[in-house]
C-alpha cells in the first residue's frame, strides 16, 4: 500500500523569546499571558474529513501540522461532529486540514504522488520521532516492514518498538490504498462438485461465468438447490474484498445429509463484484479461502486469472496491473472444503495493495535451523522473494550481517543452485547455506540481516531470527530436499540408545498441522532408543503423504541419519542411527500417511501405530458423487482412478502382513469415522489369517483428537513391546503377497523390489510361499502383471532363500542388480540377468508416471517463444502460474526460462522439464520431438487418432534425452485449447491424471466427461491398447 508522502519537514514552533529584564510587574505579566495564548493556539486541535473512493478519511491538525489520520471512519455528511476521533477542544478545519483535503483530492485523481502537508511531530519520545523520520522516507508505491525501519534506525532488535511508534494514537502515519476491492457481491450457487474435481463448472454449459447475466433473476439447475434450481443473491460485506457465507440460509441440507452425510457439502459457487482503480500502477493481490479468482476489465473484456491461497499459508501474493479510472469485475470462485470447514460455510478474504518494487520478501517463509547447544543444527536456510517488477530479476546475490558482529560467518547459494532467476510475478524460494566459523558459540537473541540484490542493486531485505535450545529438547533442523529447496523437520532425540544404533519413529501430522506445533511435538513422549522425527510433508496440508510429501519424509530421514544435525560432536557416535529401523506413527491425514508408509515401505518397519487414519481419499470424502463421473464410460473412470491407486491403502494391505500394528481411534470420531481404522484392521487380519494381527484400540466417548491418542501409557506400552528388547525387524511371513501398482512410489517388501509391471497402471502382485527343501529354502513365487523384479540384499535377514520357483520355473537366488524378467505379459517365460541397458529405453521408477510425477524432481519450466506476442504472454503467464501454485501449496521453486535460453544437455537425469507449447511453438519441444509419443502435424495425434478441433488440448508425459527423467508437454490447437490442457495438469494429491490426457470443448461443464482421450503409455513409451480410452472425436469443418 502507498503511504501518504509528506515533505520531510517538522514544523517547529516559533518560541524564540527575547527575555526582557524588567522591573515592571505588569509588563512581565503581559509577556506571560502572550506566551500562554501562543501556546494555546499551538495546542488547539482542528478536525475535518474527506470523502474518498475508499471511504471517509478523518484527520486532525494543530496549527503546526497533521497530528492524526484515520481511514474508513463512520460519518453522517450533515453532522459536524462525527469524525470518529475523540479529541478535546476540537474545532472544524484550519489551513492545514484544508491543504490536506486538496492534496487528497489530487492523490485520488492520480495527479499527486507526494504530500506537502506538514506533520506536527512536536509530541513524542526521541525514539518515536526517529521512527517517524524513517517512515516519511518510504517512497511512493513502496512498503517497509517494522523490521526494515528498525534496521535503518540502527536498532535492528526493536521492530516491536517501531510498531508501537507507528501506531501511536496521536501520531499515526497511515497507508492509503488508491483502489479497494468490492464490499457488495452478487453470488450464485451452490453447484455440486466432487472431491478434487478440478475445473468442473456447470455454468460453462450456459456460456460460462463471463458470458451469463450477472445478478439477474435467471435460475440454473443444481442438485443442491431447493426445487432443483439456484439463482443470484445479493450480499454485502463490512470489509472490502471479503465475504462469509453460510449456504444454510438458502439451502435445506437436512434431508440431503441423511443420505450423503458431510459429503453433500461438496459445492462451488461464484461471487461477483465491481471496483474502480484510482491509480494506474502494479498491485499485489492475495486471496485466502479460494483456489481461483479473476479480474476482468469490463471495457475491453480482458480477463486475468489468479491462484488463491486456499489454506491461508500467507504465500498467495499475485501481481496485476490496474489503470486509473477503469472499472473492473472481481470474480471469486468459492470452493468448499469439507475437510477444512465440515460445514456448508464458504468464505474468502482478499487484499489489494500497491506493489512495492522491484521485490518483496515473504517473511513468513523465512526458514533457518535452530541453534542447539550453541551450534547451528544445520547450515541451510531459505528466503522467498516475490518479483513485483516488470522484468526478470537475475544475477541474484546477497549481503548479510549478524546482529552479533563478533561472529565470523559466510553465506551463499547452495552448491547446485548457481543460477537463479525470478520472472515478473514469480515467487521464488532461494536456497542458501550459512557457515559459522568453528569454535564460535552462538547465543540468542541473534538475528541475520539479509539484503537480496539483483545485478548489484538492492531489491529487498529481511531479518531472520534464530531460536536457541538445548540438545535434550526437541529442535528444528533444515535440509536440502529432492528439488533443491530448503525444508525443515522437527526432531526429538532419544534418551538412551543403550550402546547400539538408534532407530527412528516417524510421526506424520494431520491436515493443517505444522510439524513445529507444540501440541503435536508434545503428543509423543521422548523415547529411549528411537529418535522421533516430525517431517512436514512440505506444508501443513501437503499431499496426503503421497508423492512429494512421501519423498520429503525419506529425505528428512536420510539427512538425519547421515548428518545427525544438532547432535554435539562428541556425542554423535552415541546417537548413531540404523537407517533401516523405522517405527511409523501418525494421526488423521498423518494416520493415512502412517498406513501408506507401512504398506509401501514395509521392510523398513519395526511396527506401526496409525491413529484415526482414513483408508484412501475417495473413501474419506466421496468421489462417486462427482458430476463429471455421470458422463463417463466405466473404463474411463477406471483409468482415471488407476492414476491415484498407489494411494489406496486397502489395495496395498497385503504388504502389511507380518508387521506389528495398532489401529487407534476415538469411538465418537465424526471427522475420520472409525469405519476406516476398522476396515484396515479387518483386511490385514484376513490376509494374515490371524484375527488378532492388528491391535484395535477404540477409546469410548472420545472423538477425533484426545490427549494421549499417541502418547498415553497404553501407547507407550505398545511401543515398548516392539522395541523394548532391541530393534529387530519382524521376520518375513511364511506366506505373503507383495502388491504394487506403481514401482515409483514403493520400496521393498520381503526384500523384493518390483521394477516393472507388464501393463503400467494395473496392479502387480507376487505371492511368496516359503518351502524348506532338502537343498535349501525355496520361495515359491506366483506372479500377476509383473514384468521385472529383483531381490535386494537389504535388509539383512537370517533366513533368505537359496532358490526361487517363479511361476514353476526354478532359478538360483541372485541379488540386485541381477533381476528376473518375463518378456511376455502372461508370465510363461522368465529369465535372469544383470544387464541394466533396459533402463535406457524402457520406463523405470524415475519415469513411471503418472503425470503428477513431474513434480518429484527439480522442475524447470520452458515456455515457447516461436509464437505471437499474445500467445507468448499466455505461455509466460502459465509458467508463472504453475510455479506459484507449486510454491504456495508445496514450497516448490521451479526455474522458468524461455526456449531460446535453454541448452539441451547430453543427459539430465536429475531434472524434469515442463514444456509449454508444441514443436511449432516451443524450440525445446522441437528438439525433443523424436522422444515424444505424441505426433504433431496439423493438430496432434495419439496412436492412430488425430485431434484438430480448435478447443482441444493435450498434456502428456515423455522421456527426456536419456530416458532417466521426464518431460511434461502442454499444448493446444488454440489458446483456448492450451488453457484447457493446462487445467488437466495435476497440482494436488487426489487429482486424477494418467500419463496423457486430451481434453475438448466440453471439458469445462462435463469435467471428466469432457476427456476425449486418456491412458498410460506402455513400458516402451507407446500407446498401450490395454490402458487407454478414446471417446468421441468431433469432426470440425475446415475453415
Amino acid at each position: 500500500m502507498a503511504p501518504i508522502r509528506t515533505s520531510n519537514k517538522q514544523s517547529i514552533s516559533s518560541k524564540t523569546t527575547s527575555i526582557v529584564q524588567s522591573k515592571n510587574k505588569d509588563s512581565s505579566n503581559q509577556v506571560k499571558e502572550e506566551e500562554e495564548e501562543e501556546q494555546q493556539q499551538q495546542q488547539q486541535i482542528y478536525y475535518d474529513q474527506f470523502k474518498s473512493p475508499i471511504g471517509w478519511i478523518g484527520f486532525h491538525a494543530s496549527n503546526n501540522g497533521l497530528t492524526n489520520i484515520k481511514l474508513d471512519i463512520q460519518v453522517k455528511e450533515d453532522d459536524d461532529n462525527n469524525d470518529d476521533i475523540s479529541v478535546k477542544e476540537k474545532k472544524k478545519g484550519n489551513k492545514i486540514t484544508n491543504q490536506f483535503k486538496q492534496e487528497l483530492d489530487e492523490y485520488f485523481k492520480g495527479e499527486r504522488f507526494e504530500f506537502q502537508t506538514e506533520l506536527d511531530q512536536s509530541i513524542g519520545t526521541p525514539f518515536q520521532k526517529q521512527a517517524w523520520e524513517e517512515l516519511v522516507k518510504v517512497k511512493y508505491g513502496e512498503t517497509a516492514s517494522y523490521k526494515d525501519v528498525a534496521i535503518k534506525m540502527g536498532r535492528p532488535s526493536a521492530p516491536r518498538a517501531v510498531a508501537t511508534a507507528c501506531l501511536s494514537s496521536t501520531k499515526s502515519i497511515v497507508d492509503l490504498n488508491p483502489s479497494s476491492l468490492p464490499t457488495q457481491y452478487n453470488v450464485i450457487g451452490p453447484f455440486p462438485i466432487g472431491e478434487r474435481e478440478e475445473g468442473l463448472d456447470t455454468l460453462e454449459a450456459y456460456g460460462g461465468i463471463f458470458n451469463i447475466p450477472i445478478g439477474d433473476k435467471s435460475l440454473y439447475p443444481s442438485e443442491l438447490g431447493n426445487g432443483g434450481m439456484v439463482g443470484w443473491v445479493s450480499l454485502n460485506s463490512s470489509t472490502s474484498g471479503s465475504l462469509s457465507l453460510d449456504w444454510s440460509q438458502f439451502i435445506d441440507w437436512s434431508f440431503l445429509q441423511q443420505v450423503w452425510g458431510w459429503n453433500i457439502w461438496l459445492w462451488y459457487g461464484y461471487a461477483v463484484g465491481t471496483f474502480t482503480a484510482y491509480q494506474s500502477s502494479p498491485y499485489i493481490i492475495s486471496c485466502t479461502g479460494t483456489r481461483t479468482y479473476f479480474i476482468r476489465q469490463l471495457s475491453n473484456n480482458t480477463i486475468q486469472e489468479f491462484a488463491g491461497d486456499f489454506y491461508g499459508y500467507g504465500t498467495g501474493q499475485q501481481l496485476l496491473s490496474l489503470e486509473s479510472g477503469v472499472t473492473y469485475q472481481f470474480i471469486v470462485r468459492m470452493d468448499s472444503s469439507v475437510r477444512l470447514n465440515q460445514s456448508p460455510l464458504g468464505a474468502f478474504t482478499c487484499q489489494l495493495q500497491l506493489a512495492p518494487q522491484p521485490a518483496i520478501v515473504l517473511e513468513n517463509q523465512n526458514l533457518v535451523a535452530d541453534i542447539v547447544n550453541g551450534q547451528l543444527a544445520s547450515p541451510y536456510l531459505t528466503v522467498t522473494i516475490f518479483n513485483t517488477y516488470t522484468s526478470v530479476l537475475d544475477n541474484l546475490d546477497f549481503t548479510a550481517q549478524l546482529s552479533d558482529q563478533s561472529l565470523q560467518f559466510s553465506l551463499g547459494l547452495v552448491a547446485n543452485a548457481t543460477e537463479i532467476t525470478a520472472q515478473p510475478g514469480q515467487k521464488l524460494s532461494i536456497p542458501l547455506t550459512i557457515t559459522v566459523e568453528e569454535n564460535q558459540q552462538l547465543s540468542c537473541p541473534l538475528e541475520l540481516y539479509l539484503t537480496i540484490r539483483s545485478n548489484a542493486a538492492n531489491i529487498a531485505s529481511t531479518t531472520i531470527t534464530f531460536n536457541c535450545t538445548q540438545f535434550t529438547s526437541p529442535y528444528l533442523f533444515t535440509f536440502l530436499d529432492y528439488d533443491n529447496t530448503v525444508q525443515y523437520a522437527m526432531v526429538n532425540p532419544p534418551s538412551n540408545c543403550q550402546g547400539s544404533p538408534c532407530g527412528v519413529m516417524i510421526a506424520t501430522h494431520g491436515a493443517g498441522v505444522e510439524s513445529s506445533s507444540q501440541f503435536w511435538i508434545d503428543a509423543i513422549a521422548q523415547q529411549k532408543s528411537l529418535w522421533i522425527l516430525y517431517p512436514t510433508g512440505r506444508t501443513s496440508w501437503g499431499y496426503d503423504w503421497s508423492s512429494s510429501s512421501r519423498i520429503n519424509v525419506f529425505n528428512s530421514h536420510s539427512y538425519l541419519v547421515s548428518n545427525l544435525p544438532g547432535v554435539p560432536t562428541q556425542d554423535k557416535e552415541s546417537y548413531a542411527i540404523d537407517p533401516s529401523k523405522i517405527f511409523f506413527v501418525g494421526h488423521s491425514m498423518g494416520g493415512h500417511g502412517c498406513w501408506t508408509l507401512l504398506s509401501h515401505f514395509g521392510d523398513m518397519a519395526l511396527g506401526g501405530a496409525c491413529a484415526a487414519g482414513f483408508v484412501k481419499l475417495q473413501f474419506y470424502v466421496f468421489m462417486n458423487t462427482r458430476p463429471g463421473f455421470s458422463y463417463v464410460d466405466p473404463v474411463l473412470q477406471g483409468l482415471l482412478m488407476a492414476s491415484i491407486s498407489d494411494e489406496d491403502n486397502d489395495l496395498y494391505s497385503t504388504n502389511l502382513v507380518g508387521i506389528p500394528l495398532m489401529a487407534r481411534y476415538g469411538q465418537n470420531d465424526t471427522n475420520v469415522n472409525p469405519w476406516h481404522s476398522r476396515r484396515m484392521a479387518r483386511m490385514t487380519a484376513e490376509q494374515s489369517e490371524n484375527a488378532t494381527a492388528v491391535v484395535i484400540s477404540e477409546i469410548p466417548n472420545q472423538g477425533h483428537w484426545f490427549n494421549g491418542i499417541l502418547g498415553d501409557d497404553y501407547m507407550q506400552a505398545f511401543y515398548n513391546s516392539i522395541v523394548g528388547n532391541g530393534l529387530n525387524l519382524p521376520p518375513i511371513p511364511k506366506t505373503i503377497t507383495i502388491t504394487s501398482t506403481n514401482p515409483s512410489s514403493a520400496g521393498t517388501r520381503a526384500n523384493i523390489m518390483i521394477l516393472q509391471t507388464q501393463i503400467p497402471s494395473r496392479v502387480g502382485r507376487i505371492q511368496i510361499s516359503q518351502v524348506q527343501e532338502q537343498n535349501g529354502l525355496v520361495w515359491m513365487l506366483s506372479t500377476q502383471n509383473i514384468r521385472r523384479f529383483a531381490l535386494k540384499p537389504d535388509p539383512v535377514r537370517a533366513n533368505m532363500p537359496q532358490f526361487l520357483m517363479i511361476d514353476r520355473q526354478l532359478f538360483p537366488v541372485e541379488y540386485y542388480p541381477y533381476h528376473y524378467t518375463s518378456p511376455d505379459k502372461y508370465g510363461t517365460l522368465w529369465n535372469s540377468s544383470d544387464d541394466m541397458s533396459w533402463l535406457d529405453v524402457e520406463r523405470s521408477a524415475p519415469t513411471y508416471g503418472p503425470m503428477r510425477q513431474i513434480f518429484e524432481k527439480p522442475v524447470t519450466i520452458v515456455y515457447g517463444t516461436n509464437v505471437t506476442a499474445d500467445l507468448q504472454q499466455q505461455f509466460q503467464w502459465a509458467a508463472v502460474h504453475i510455479a506459484n501454485v507449486w510454491n504456495t501449496y508445496g514450497r516448490g521453486s521451479p526455474q522458468i526460462i524461455a526456449d531460446v535460453d535453454f541448452t539441451v544437455v547430453e543427459c539430465s537425469p536429475s531434472v524434469n522439464y515442463i514444456l509449454l507449447g508444441g514443436p511449432q511453438e516451443n524450440i525445446v519441444t522441437t528438439k525433443y520431438e523424436f522422444n515424444l509419443p505424441v505426433q504433431y502435424g496439423p493438430g496432434f495425434s495419439v496412436g492412430p487418432v488425430v485431434y484438430q478441433e480448435p478447443d482441444q488440448g493435450i498434456a502428456f508425459l515423455a522421456p527426456n534425452e536419456c530416458n532417466q527423467g521426464l518431460l511434461l508437454v502442454v499444448s493446444g490447437n488454440s489458446p483456448q485449447g492450451f488453457i484447457k490442457a493446462l487445467r488437466a495438469v495435476p497440482m494436488r494429491s487426489g487429482v486424477v491424471a494418467p500419463d496423457y490426457m486430451v481434453v475438448g470443448s466440453d471439458w469445462g461443464w462435463k469435467g471428466a466427461g469432457g476427456i476425449v482421450a486418456t491412458g498410460f503409455w506402455d513400458n516402451t513409451w507407446q500407446m498401450s491398447t490395454d490402458a487407454c480410452y478414446f471417446g468421441m472425436n468431433t469432426q470440425w469443418p475446415s475453415q
